[in-house]
């Protein structure tokens, strides 16, 4: 029996130290059949990606929350507070409902788990997912896989509508070592004839999804063939663009989380709203689509949290994600110094990310938190050979020691890992108020 809430996070903390990563459905299957499929109580729309999955997840719930649905969500990883992954609308589930739950679910694990089969943290977590969304029954779930798709733990569902945002090198250890080994693992998640939407252009990544969606009978919506933003237009703390298919265009949407590739996941999400409104019913009007977009925000993506200095948050974790960063900086700060605070994760390729950002950076600053899988910053340190490179055990006196080098028209990146902006945001949030 869990008493408490922290007894809930110890309990899921101490499964996610012992056991890792172990994928595959047979665990997550046995469970849900035991509590009676919770997972098919509500319509989803299962949403997997090397980046952009949470910023398109984001424009697809503001929009349908404009048109007045109610609307779960699962994402990972949290920044604050586990509770965060599990929300309707923009609240997390309570933390009294989080304890309850998991006291339903313990008799279950106990009837399947054994000594060599106990289910992972992050199983558990999409459990209880399911198991609160079938509870409070909100009009439809948008559901973020954790990681690759084929064998992700949410991969039991069975949704209207499937999205594929992109596909970079990523967990090559787990997914595969080239585009195509690991967009197949992505395409996992296309089932039969469900609608697959996705924003991949590159030949090699596509050629499996085509090739999967083919194979389930799923009809394929690709970006640049079948859908595309155009006309895009830098205005001050905002992204415009025009939205284009077949059937419809929107001109001058509007966005306020910027950079190039937000027009991308923007487009996803409003493709995913016609198909959405055109075979299941739900009626998404275009006054709906302006105003989710433009009150589309998500935290720790190019974020800015201080003016003076101005200080970003991003959580690029990938060599793809921080060159995305790096063409935003440009457009945005192109003409301003630029120092980075970096702490990666061991199980990323580190090195490649110094790489990209050595290209932009007047200072490079590498930190480490007291994660386990967090890399050593002497180990990111020697890794750089940038002129201006600094390490500091210490994250909080890496941001204090960065700042005092900073000129007044300076710009601080932090970045590498959204476990390390998980603790930094709210010591910079409460040092700016």
């Amino acid at each position: 029996m869990i008493h408490s809430y922290e007894d809930a996070c110890r309990f899921l903390n101490e499964r996610a130290a012992k056991l890792g990563m172990d994928f595959g459905l047979g665990r997550m299957e046995q469970v849900l059949k035991r509590l009676g499929n919770p997972e098919r109580a509500i319509p989803m729309v299962h949403i997997a990606g090397s980046n952009g999955k949470g910023s398109t997840l984001t424009f697809l719930k503001e929009i349908l929350m404009a048109q007045g649905y109610e609307i779960a969500t699962f994402t990972s990883p949290y920044l604050e507070k586990p509770n965060e992954q599990i929300q309707i609308n923009h609240d997390m589930i309570e933390d009294g409902e989080f304890v309850g739950l998991l006291n339903e679910l313990i008799p279950v694990l106990a009837e399947v788990e054994n000594d060599r089969n106990y289910l992972t943290s992050f199983e558990i977590y999409t459990i209880l997912a399911f198991m609160y969304f079938e509870r409070k029954r909100p009009s439809i779930a948008l559901i973020e896989t954790g990681l690759g798709g084929r064998l992700d733990s949410t991969n039991v569902i069975n949704p209207l509508l499937a999205i594929i945002t992109s596909i970079s090198l990523e967990h090559t250890q787990i997914l595969g070592n080239t585009l195509a080994e690991i967009a197949a693992e992505k395409a996992g998640i296309i089932k039969e004839g469900i609608s697959v939407i996705t924003g991949v252009e590159a030949p090699d990544a596509l050629r499996p999804i085509i090739s999967k969606a083919a194979e389930r009978h799923a009809p394929l919506f690709r970006i640049g063939k079948d859908f595309k933003p155009e006309n895009r237009a830098l205005e001050e703390g905002m992204e415009c663009f025009d939205f284009h298919s077949e059937a419809l265009r929107y001109i001058k949407l509007q966005l306020n989380m910027l950079g190039r590739h937000q027009l991308s996941n923007a487009s996803l999400a409003v493709q995913a709203c016609v198909l959405l409104d055109q075979q299941y019913g739900f009626r998404v009007g275009e006054d709906s689509i302006r105003t989710g977009l433009m009150k589309a925000r998500w935290v720790g993506r190019f974020e800015q949290i201080s003016d003076d200095p101005v200080i970003i948050l991003d959580g690029a974790h990938n060599v793809s994600g921080v060159q995305v960063l790096l063409d935003t900086i440009d457009e945005r700060y192109g003409d301003r110094q630029v120092h980075f605070i970096f702490a990666a994760l061991k199980d990323k390729d580190f090195s490649g990310m110094i790489k990209v950002i050595e290209q932009k950076a007047a200072s490079i600053m590498f930190t480490q938190t007291a994660m386990e899988r967090m890399n050593e910053a002497k180990q990111l340190y020697e890794m750089s050979t940038h002129a201006e490179k600094y390490a500091e055990v210490s994250w909080q006196e890496a941001i204090r020691k960065t700042c005092k080098r900073m000129g007044e028209e300076d710009v601080l990146i932090i970045t590498g890992s959204l476990y390390f902006l998980a603790e930094a945001r709210p010591f910079l949030l409460k040092d700016e108020q």
